[in-house]
């Protein structure tokens, strides 16, 4: 595997998470997530990279309204536990 990167500019960015498209399992045929602070006012954003080609930088960028710590993890369970 080869790796890719673009210029994050002032963006700290954090661990992606891929989103495939809908009704399909290639890893090629989606979307890495990311939050990313920006370093110059403590923003945070999510950040939507194409799978085909991450190296091109964000698709879209959402603001989001409270800041997002780097580093945040989740935990995933099914509803019916």
């Amino acid at each position: 595997m080869t790796a890719v990167s673009w210029d994050a500019g002032a963006l700290a960015v954090g661990e992606p998470v891929f989103a495939p498209e809908p009704g399909t399992r290639d890893s090629a045929r989606g979307w890495w997530l990311t939050f990313a602070t920006d370093r110059t006012d403590g923003s945070s954003r999510l950040l939507v990279l194409p799978a085909a080609d991450p190296g091109s930088g964000p698709v879209a960028q959402i603001l989001v309204p409270v800041r997002v710590p780097l580093g945040l993890h989740g935990s995933w369970l099914p509803t019916a536990e």
